[in-house]
Order: C-alpha cells, then sequence, then structure tokens
C-alpha cells in the first residue's frame, strides 16, 4: 500500500496533522526500502517512528482530555496496542538475520501504512467534531 499525505486526512490541528505527515513519510521510506530501495538507515527509520508515535500519542491523548472526548480511553488502548507491536517487531528485526529483517520490513511497511490510515480516518475523525473547527 502506498502512503501519503492528503487534506482529506487532516484534524485541523498543525500539530496532530504534522505528526501524521512524518509517519506517513517514516513509513513510506519503509515502503521503498521494502521495494529494494535503500536499505541503509531502516533501523534508524524503526527508532524515529515508534519515538513518534509515543510522542504523538501522548499529545492526541491530551488534546482529546481538553476538548473532553468520550471515547478516549478506547483510543488510548489501541495506541497502546499499536506500541506494544511495534516494539515487538523492531526487537524481532534487532535480532533477525538479513534475511528475517527483509521480511519484516516487507510486511511493516503495509501493515503500517494501512493501520495509519484506517486510525485516521476511522478513530481520529471521530474526535474532529468535538475540536469546535
Amino acid at each position: 500500500m502506498s502512503i501519503a499525505w492528503d487534506e482529506t486526512l487532516a484534524l485541523g490541528d498543525a500539530v496532530i496533522d504534522a505528526d501524521h505527515r512524518r509517519m506517513m513519510e517514516l513509513i513510506a521510506l519503509l515502503e521503498t526500502a521494502a521495494g529494494g530501495g535503500e536499505a541503509a538507515g531502516i533501523r534508524q527509520v524503526l527508532a524515529e517512528l515508534a519515538q513518534l508515535c509515543r510522542d504523538h500519542f501522548i499529545r492526541e491523548e491530551a488534546l482529546q482530555a481538553r476538548i473532553g472526548f468520550p471515547d478516549r480511553e478506547a483510543h488510548r488502548t489501541a495506541h497502546e496496542m499499536l506500541l506494544k507491536r511495534l516494539d515487538a517487531v523492531i526487537s524481532h528485526y534487532d535480532d533477525g538475520d538479513a534475511e528475517i529483517r527483509s521480511g519484516i520490513i516487507r510486511t511493516l511497511g503495509d501493515s503500517l501504512a494501512t493501520w495509519l490510515i484506517s486510525h485516521i480516518t476511522n478513530s481520529d475523525m471521530e474526535f474532529k467534531p468535538y475540536m469546535g473547527g
């Protein structure tokens, strides 16, 4: 799945939207590596993506609390599940040989792209009306 930002994904919060854009850029780098592109720096991309997700989820959950979004606990749970999965994949990547790493990158980019688009268009869009803008 090719992933790219478009304005239909905007929630209207500049910081949250910028986070989503950067996540998509990082996932696109993983997809490029999986397609036989540049594989150097993949571990750094994974680390940046994991840290960005952690920071973003904190910001997003704080925004949800400020605007009184009623379903924020379920949203937080979805974030926690993704972080656990991403941490496990990174650990497996670190422990694997070149063939295992290649397989991980092939599947990870696509699954993250699918998750992120679905999460933004379904879960995140649920709190957009509460933002008052």
